[in-house]
């Protein structure tokens, strides 16, 4: 199980459901929400303000939606790949899109923190496939 996860997405309803297949998954023992991606840089520069080690207690993974007001998510992997990465070295990112075309999924090749692409909403399969892709150590098979 991971410790945390953030999910960024300015639908609630959406966001309401990602963060309960996530913690009935048992994927994560903490999600992190946020509704566009200038939510989400503020969550870690929290963590770069007030923690010893931001490292540490930084979500391992991200479901990014890139379609969102104020910064969507192409904007947060810009600024995040820029000035973040650094302190944040381990975090992986899985676009979450009710449609990705081509021309972004060749764009998005840039940023080597994006492993994935899941469509919303999240469920049971896409975690497990994530789980299985990325995290297979982080999780103990019954």
């Amino acid at each position: 199980m991971l410790q945390k996860v953030l999910v960024a997405n300015d639908n609630e309803l959406l966001l309401m459901i990602a963060k309960k297949m996530i913690g009935i998954s048992n994927f994560a023992k903490e999600t992190i929400t946020a509704t566009d991606g200038l939510e989400a840089l503020e969550y870690f520069d929290d963590l770069l303000q007030n923690e010893a080690d931001p490292a540490s207690k930084a979500p391992e993974f991200m479901f990014l939606d890139l379609h969102m007001p104020n910064m969507n998510g192409w904007e947060f992997l810009k600024v995040f790949t820029e000035n973040y990465s650094v302190h944040f070295p381990d975090l992986r990112v899985a676009i979450l899109s009710a449609s990705v075309e081509m021309k972004e999924i060749l764009l998005l090749a840039k940023y080597p923190i994006v492993v994935d692409f899941v469509s919303t909403p999240i469920n049971e399969e896409v975690l497990n496939n994530i789980k299985n892709k990325y995290f297979k150590n982080k999780f103990v098979h019954a």
